[in-house]
C-alpha cells in the first residue's frame, strides 16, 4: 500500500470521528459542571437529566456500534429490570411508580456511561476538565460557606450537599481537574493545588475520604512526573508494611505524632490514627452501623441470591437483623429503625438488590478498566490521559464505605474509564 492510500485512510478516519460542534460541546460542559456542582433540580430531578436529553437529541444514537463495555452495561440494565419484576412483596415497598422512576434513572445512568465510552474521541477533554474543575471549586465554596437550599417540587436550588455526597464527588472530580490544571498552569503550579484539595477534603471531617485523597494525589503526582512512577511502584509494598505496623503498638508513637498534626483540621481522622474515642472502631457507631448493614445485605443475599429485592429497595426491606444484639452500642434504636438505613456500602447494596448476577457485572465494569490501569502503571506506560482512571481507583475503594452507585457522576467516571481503555487498545 502506497503513502497516498494511507493518507486517504487517515483522512476518512478523521472524517468519521468529527469533534463535537461548539454548541454540543457547550451543552456537555454544562452537564459535567452540574455533575460536579449538583445545585439545581427540576420536577424532582437534577438538571443534568434534562441537559443529557438535550445532548442525546443533538448527538443522535450514540449507543450504536460495537465497543468494549457496551455488553456489560446493557446486561446491567437488563438485570435491573428483571430484579424489579422479580422483587418479593414487601410491606414497605415503594410502589410501582417509584420502581419505574428508579428504572428510568438507571437507564439514564447507563446511557451516560455509553455516551462517554462511544463519544470520547469527539469530546474536547480540556474544556470538559475545565468545567469539572470550576464545578468542584464552586461546590467546595458553597459546602463551607453557603450550605443552603430552597425550592419546591417544580424547582429547587441546593447550594450545599451532605458530607458523604460531597466527599464522593471530590474523589470523582479532583483527579480529572488536573488535566486542565496541568495544561493551563503547567506542572509545577498544578502541583500546588494538591495541598488545597487535601485541605478541602480534610476539613469535611471524613476519614476514609482523607485517606483516599492522599492515595489519589500520590498517583496523580506520578502521572504528572513520570520519573516518580518507579518510586511509586516501590512505595506500594512499603505502604502495605506501614498498614500492618498500624495494627500494632510499634508504630503508635508515629501515628500519635501524625494525629497531632491533623487534629485541628479533622478530629475524626486523628482519632482513627490514635485508635481511641471514635477512632476505636468497636466504639464508633458509624462504623458499627456499616457492619450491621453488611450483615443485613448478606441476610438478603442468602434469601434472594439470584434476583435480589429490586433496585433501591435495600432500605425498604425488613430483614431480621440476626446480628443486631452483637452491637451493644447500637441498642439505643430498634431493629425497625436500622432497617430503614442506607446500606453504606455500594457492593453489599447491589448484592442485596440485584443478586449475584448484578454484583458480578458491576465487578467486571469496575475492575476491567482498573486492571488495565494498573498493568500500564507498573509498566510505566501511563500519562495525563489516565487521570479519570485515578478517579475510578478512588471511588471503587470508597464504594465499600458509601452507597453511591445511584448517581450520574459515578457512571460518567465509569464511562470515561472504559473510553480510555477502548482508545488505548485500538492504538496498540
Amino acid at each position: 500500500m502506497n503513502d497516498g492510500s494511507l493518507n486517504i485512510i487517515e483522512q476518512r478516519v478523521r472524517e468519521v470521528i468529527r469533534p463535537f460542534s461548539k454548541v454540543s460541546q457547550k451543552i456537555l460542559n454544562w452537564f459535567v459542571f452540574f455533575l460536579a456542582f449538583p445545585a439545581i433540580e427540576l420536577f424532582g430531578n437534577s438538571i443534568t437529566f434534562y441537559i443529557f436529553i438535550a445532548i442525546g437529541i443533538r448527538v443522535g444514537s450514540f449507543w450504536e456500534g460495537s465497543f468494549k463495555g457496551k455488553g456489560l452495561l446493557i446486561s446491567f440494565l437488563i438485570l435491573a429490570i428483571s430484579s424489579t419484576i422479580l422483587a418479593p412483596y414487601m410491606p414497605r415497598h415503594p410502589g410501582f411508580i417509584a420502581s419505574m422512576k428508579i428504572l428510568i434513572q438507571y437507564a439514564y445512568w447507563i446511557f451516560v456511561a455509553l455516551f462517554f465510552i462511544n463519544q470520547q474521541k469527539r469530546i474536547d477533554f480540556l474544556q470538559l476538565s475545565k468545567w469539572i474543575f470550576s464545578g468542584t471549586l464552586i461546590a467546595s465554596i458553597c459546602f463551607y460557606f453557603l450550605n443552603i437550599s430552597f425550592g419546591n417540587m417544580l424547582f429547587g436550588i441546593n447550594l450545599g450537599n451532605s458530607r458523604n455526597a460531597f466527599v464522593f464527588n471530590l474523589l470523582c472530580t479532583i483527579p480529572i481537574s488536573f488535566y486542565y490544571l496541568v495544561d493551563t498552569w503547567g506542572k509545577k503550579r498544578a502541583v500546588w493545588f494538591m495541598p488545597v484539595f487535601l485541605m478541602i477534603m480534610l476539613l469535611t471531617g471524613g476519614r476514609s475520604g482523607a485517606v483516599l485523597i492522599i492515595v489519589q494525589m500520590i498517583i496523580v503526582l506520578t502521572i504528572i512526573y513520570p520519573r516518580l512512577q518507579k518510586l511509586a511502584r516501590v512505595m506500594v509494598p512499603v505502604f502495605g508494611l506501614l498498614y500492618l505496623l498500624m495494627q500494632s503498638d510499634l508504630s503508635q508513637i508515629y501515628m500519635d505524632a501524625l494525629a497531632n498534626q491533623v487534629e485541628s483540621f479533622n478530629p475524626r481522622f486523628a482519632s482513627l490514627l490514635r485508635g481511641e474515642g471514635e477512632g476505636d472502631l468497636t466504639y464508633d457507631k458509624s462504623w458499627l452501623i456499616r457492619k450491621l448493614m453488611v450483615d443485613k445485605g448478606l441476610e438478603i443475599f442468602k434469601e434472594y441470591p439470584v434476583s435480589g429485592v429490586g433496585p433501591d429497595n435495600f432500605d425498604q426491606y425488613d430483614s431480621k437483623l440476626g446480628t443486631f444484639n452483637q452491637y451493644d452500642r447500637l441498642s439505643g434504636q430498634s431493629v425497625e429503625y436500622y432497617n430503614t438505613r442506607s446500606a453504606h456500602n455500594s457492593y453489599i447494596q447491589l448484592l442485596a438488590e440485584m443478586g449475584l448476577p448484578g454484583f458480578l457485572v458491576l465487578i467486571a465494569l469496575l475492575f476491567t478498566p482498573l486492571l488495565f490501569f494498573f498493568r500500564n502503571f507498573f509498566k510505566n506506560r501511563i500519562d495525563i490521559e489516565f487521570l479519570p482512571l485515578v478517579s475510578l481507583v478512588g471511588i471503587s475503594i470508597h464504594f465499600y464505605a458509601i452507597a453511591a452507585l445511584t448517581g450520574a457522576i459515578t457512571w460518567m467516571v465509569i464511562g470515561i474509564s472504559w473510553g480510555i481503555l477502548n482508545n488505548r487498545k485500538r492504538s496498540q
